[in-house]
């Protein structure tokens, strides 16, 4: 038998070695719960899906995907989040795209009343109804008013707080200043109208809270009348 070089036997055995290697990493699984450095794309009407744990109960938690019904023209793609009872608490979709192609983003309660939806028209919202302030008379003799240089209240009403702010316009007569209070607290500044700013509440969200519109003359045997214009919640 020819000899062996030892050098060769070293090199075979390497080489066994890389391929038991190669054929251990072919048989590992990559972890498939992240993605690092990458993108996922979903293309060619793919849908990702998150079900509840129990799939029995039907609970699809996150859809984005086909959705029904479908467009006259083709296929529509939406995006729903339900809770974990089934309920739906998120949607964008078009209920009757052959009527109203335009999709809207509805946020629901428990009994599927939608709370909020963006109008189909591309500006504004649709729901919650927002009230406009009453008009109110033009003629000033019809204001209320006070011949006091002490702080009066005139105008008072209830409300809950929704917003961290509001925004506050009275309108006022020359001969004396006004102010709103918020639970017997001055809110913004206090001064001849029209008295026009924005600030915020001083309230908790989804407390009840008491508003007053006072007025007081500047001067003994002067007067003052005033009408609130506007009082909206607004965003900080």
């Amino acid at each position: 038998m020819a000899a062996i070089p030892i050098d060769l036997l070293d090199r075979i055995r390497s080489l066994e070695r890389q391929v038991r290697a190669l054929m251990g990493s072919a048989n590992t699984r990559p972890a498939m719960d992240r993605v690092s450095g990458g993108n996922v794309v979903i293309s060619d009407g793919g849908q990702l899906a998150v079900r509840n744990r129990d799939e029995q109960k039907g609970a699809e938690l996150l859809y984005i995907g086909q959705v029904s019904p479908a467009r006259p023209d083709g296929e529509q793609q939406g995006f729903f989040v339900r809770r974990d009872d089934g309920s739906k608490a998120l949607t964008v979709h078009a209920e009757a795209p052959d009527l109203q192609p335009s999709q809207s983003v509805k946020v629901f309660d428990r009994k599927g009343n939608a709370l909020f939806a963006d109008d189909t028209t591309g500006e504004g919202l649709a729901r919650p109804y927002i009230p406009y302030p009453m008009p109110t008379p033009d003629n000033t003799r019809r204001w209320e008013s006070t011949d006091s240089t002490e702080w009066t209240t005139l105008y008072s009403g209830e409300a809950l707080a929704q917003h961290p702010n509001l925004y506050c316009l009275i309108a006022a007569t020359a001969g004396g200043e006004v102010r709103l209070l918020v639970n017997d607290a001055q809110v913004g500044p206090a001064g001849p109208g029209p008295l026009e700013f924005t600030a915020p509440i001083g309230a908790a969200f989804d407390s009840r809270v008491t508003f007053q519109v006072q007025a007081r003359a500047t001067a003994a045997g002067g007067a003052v009348s005033c009408r609130p214009r506007a009082l909206y919640g607004v965003q900080s």
